[in-house]
């Protein structure tokens, strides 16, 4: 009996998934569609027929690995249960896993910002936006609640919480960088911080 042979992926999947690869291996501005189309078995024809531009491809890569559908992201925002921690928590789970599963890529962007066509830096800026903006609105209903005082401000305090995840997993990332402490305790430290400090 013949086993068949594992299917690959679509096309555009394979290109998208390509380019992700080469994006994080060899930077935006090192990244060619030459390399791409090979990295995913296929001819630079396809890769136009399909994204038209290099700058499209990144923009599409970047929805999919961090847009409201990605894996990371989740299409449906986490459910507000009335318990601000536990929701910060589920919230920096989240975050902390989409940064580990897309950090080449981010370092990437990150490390190029400064010679990227405006295109790029509007899709740079598109990476992180849905979750905090998922954060900012359940921040202010957590105000509106009154667990949070009256004068916090949902969007500083959402970038300073994203900012201490953030932290956490390039810290985490480094070779040279000894912790003292579990990625578990540091998720947290960043929850209680931000309970405590904005507590009525």
């Amino acid at each position: 009996m013949k086993t068949s042979a594992p299917r690959r992926p679509p096309t555009r999947q394979r290109l998208l998934d390509a380019a992700a690869r080469v994006f994080a291996r060899d930077g935006l501005t090192g990244a060619t569609t030459r390399a791409i189309a090979r990295e995913a078995g296929l001819n630079e024809v396809t890769l136009f027929r399909h994204f038209q531009t290099k700058e499209r491809l990144l923009a599409a890569v970047v929805g999919q690995n961090f847009g409201p559908g990605s894996v990371g992201t989740q299409s449906t925002p986490l459910p507000v249960t009335g318990d601000l921690r536990a929701d910060l928590t589920a919230q920096a789970r989240r975050y902390d896993r989409l940064l580990q599963e897309n950090l080449p890529l981010i370092r990437a962007m990150i490390g190029e910002i400064h010679h990227h066509s405006d295109h790029e830096r509007q899709v740079f800026k598109a990476i992180l936006r849905p979750l905090r903006e998922e954060l900012i609105a359940r921040l202010q209903t957590a105000r509106a609640r009154g667990h949070l005082r009256a004068d916090a401000s949902p969007a500083l305090l959402a970038d300073l919480f994203n900012g201490m995840i953030f932290t956490g997993v390039l810290r985490r990332a480094s070779p040279h960088v000894k912790l003292e402490y579990t990625p578990a305790a540091y998720l947290a430290g960043a929850v209680d911080l931000l309970v405590r400090g904005a507590a009525p």
